[in-house]
């Protein structure tokens, strides 16, 4: 018999790659690396959105494209920089992978195949957040969003594939499914990727570790790809190809948006029905007599080819040009306005807000889609070869078009060699902006630290460098100075002077005397005068402006001379009177110089006048005059 005294127990431990229930486990890591990572992945992708909804907003990419800029190039370039920046993040990811001993994405020269997913996943992500970042107009609006969709779009979907390939949850054949239709979604694919890649490594050096082990593997049907990049699982090769090819997709689809591919189909396929719907707003609208000047316009438009016109020294031709907004009920901004602007020309075109002004030098810069009619720009049509009128056009929009980040001497050398100035050329052509402009103290300071002021300035010199054929300045002279004001009409008059085609708008209608040598005013999208300053003050503003103070600020002696005008000058109309000092307007429009001041002469001793002044009727007179024409509408194109 054996005593207790002679038995004895004994402890063996089997180390974790020989079970086979283990190598789950060790797939748990490489499940929470992939995770992690996914949670990362989805911060720093979306900061490739940031400053194109930023450039979008500002109208800073479409005075790029205006400035000689081919999609292509743009996204493109776009698209190589941001793969470089993205990399850089990659590597500090390897570094860190070598430095914790991840095996399975460190040995066998695996670290350039994890380098490659990265590479894929950036080649697909980037161009995602591009097209994404349409739908955001605030750039901190738009990271916080995409960042919410990169997790929702990789952790979340990631998560519920892999627990639904649980077996014993019995939704197997259902993850098989998501698996597949998941395959659309980058964040989706890096997360499979990375898992797939790790848990593939464990199992290769598990199943082919001994022969016992190659039994168990067997066994429990525990398969492996000696190929990473094999389609079977667990191989990453159709997520590596999906990958391939979501970027191409993503890329195609945003250069159908960019060319307006898409909008394009879309107005062909509702073409008619909407025609049908333009026409009748069309003949809605109260046919009201049209201005002799504005219809000899019209009639020399389309009586003459285009081509014909800009041979002769017309560098720019509207006609006919009409956009109509679609929505609950269309809205007519611009309607069917016909110009033809000579070279050497400053043209103004005034009017309220919502008269159509912005709207129409959106469509001629191809911001805005035009619903009928044409324009031509050096006899290239709008509508059929945008990019070569872009080429000739210089554009200052109605807001500041600015990159922060920039200096103002970077910003005026981009745009100059986006026009196509030798780089021997732009240092000086530079210099002589900035010194035209009085930006000189600035130049190197980064655009956010600007002011107003120095900001319009900045983009009337963007707009004018280079000496383009035609020039779409808007509101230029918003927010400066006297004098800066002074040197940018100086600027201008000498950009005219060079035979350039200058189109303006400008709510000073000291501006439009100094610059124009022909206007328009624009009513409810229409052209309701066309001329020179001095031409639309003789026909529209009868009788003169009397500006008159008294000595005396006694009730009586004012009232007396109030009676004398009323007298002398019948139907004049009191506009204002303010401590001693009236402002009459002397309606008679045959009244003569000499006889307005023969009278006042005789008065001046009389009721003891201070001084007194009189004049022509000035342009902001005869622009006051077609208020009562202006129909304000809320949604109306500006």
């Amino acid at each position: 018999m054996l005593s207790p005294r002679s038995l004895s127990a004994g402890l063996s431990t089997c180390p974790c790659p020989n079970l086979p229930r283990c190598s789950p486990r060790r797939g748990q890591t490489g499940f929470a690396i992939a995770i992690n990572l996914l949670y990362g992945m989805a911060s720093l992708a979306s900061t490739f959105a940031l400053l194109l909804v930023s450039e979008r907003a500002i109208k800073a990419k479409h005075v790029q494209f205006v400035s000689g800029v081919y999609v292509v190039n743009f996204w493109l370039s776009a698209l190589l920089w941001d793969i470089i920046n993205f990399l850089i993040p990659c590597a500090l990811m390897l570094v860190i992978f070598q430095a914790f001993d991840v095996q399975a994405f460190t040995q066998d020269s695996h670290l350039v195949d994890v380098m490659l997913i990265f590479l894929l996943y950036g080649w697909a992500i980037i161009p995602l957040m591009y097209l994404l970042s349409f739908f955001f107009s605030v750039a901190a609006t738009a990271y916080t969003r995409l960042t919410i969709f990169n997790i929702l779009s990789g952790t979340a979907t990631f998560l519920a594939v892999t627990i639904m390939s649980i077996p014993e949850l019995g939704l197997v054949d259902l993850s098989k499914t998501l698996d597949k239709v998941f395959l659309v979604l980058p964040n989706y694919c890096l997360g499979q990727c990375i898992s797939d890649f790790y848990q593939n490594y464990e199992f290769i050096q598990f199943c082919t570790s001994s022969v016992e082990a190659i039994f168990i593997c067997k066994a429990f049907n525990i398969s492996y790809q000696m190929n990473y990049f094999s389609w079977e699982t667990p191989g990453i090769g159709r997520y590596l190809t999906s990958l391939s090819i979501q970027g191409f997709s993503f890329l195609f689809l945003l250069f159908l948006i960019e060319t307006n591919l898409l909008w394009r189909l879309r107005t062909l396929i509702c073409g008619i029905c909407r025609r049908r719907k333009w026409v009748a707003l069309l003949n809605r609208v109260s046919v009201l007599p049209e201005d002799r000047d504005v219809a000899d316009e019209r009639k020399k438009v389309l009586e003459s080819p285009p081509e014909l016109l800009s041979s002769l020294s017309s560098p720019l031709v509207i006609k006919e040009l009409t956009k109509v907004y679609d929505s609950r009920e269309s809205l007519l901004a611009v309607d069917r306005i016909s110009l033809a602007v000579s070279k050497g020309e400053c043209f103004g075109l005034l009017g309220f807000n919502g008269a159509g002004k912005t709207t129409t030098f959106k469509m001629l810069t191809g911001d805005e889609s035009i619903t009928s009619g044409d324009a031509f720009v050096d006899g290239h049509s709008i509508l059929a070869n945008i990019k070569k009128v872009q080429q000739r056009i210089g554009y200052c929009p109605q807001f500041d078009a600015l990159l922060d980040h920039m200096t103002g001497r970077e910003t005026l050398s981009m745009y100059a060699r986006l026009r196509g100035i030798p780089e021997r050329y732009i240092g000086s052509c530079v210099e002589n902006m900035l010194r035209g402009l009085l930006l000189e103290p600035h130049a190197d300071k980064l655009v956010r630290t600007y002011s107003g002021g120095n900001k319009r300035k900045l983009s009337a010199g963007i707009a004018l460098i280079g000496g383009p054929p035609v020039i779409f300045l808007d509101e230029p002279s918003t927010g400066m100075d006297p004098v800066a004001r002074r040197l940018l009409w100086d600027a201008v008059t000498r950009t005219r002077e060079c035979g350039k085609s200058i189109i303006f708008t400008s709510h000073s209608m000291e501006e439009c005397e100094a610059l124009c040598t022909r206007l328009a005013i624009m009513v409810n999208g229409q052209f309701k005068c066309l001329g020179s300053p001095q031409h639309l003050k003789s026909k529209f503003g009868s009788g003169y402006t009397l500006l008159a103070k008294t000595r005396s600020e006694e009730e009586g002696e004012l009232q007396a001379f109030k009676a004398f005008v009323e007298k002398t000058f019948p139907g004049s109309v009191l506009k204002h009177e303010h401590q001693g000092m009236v402002h009459y307007h002397l309606t008679n429009k045959n009244l003569s110089w000499a006889q307005v001041f023969g009278a006042l002469e005789k008065a001046k001793e009389k009721f003891r006048l201070e001084d007194y002044s009189v004049s022509q009727i000035s342009l902001e007179q005869v622009f006051m005059s077609f208020t009562r024409f202006q129909h304000y509408t809320e949604d109306r194109g500006k």
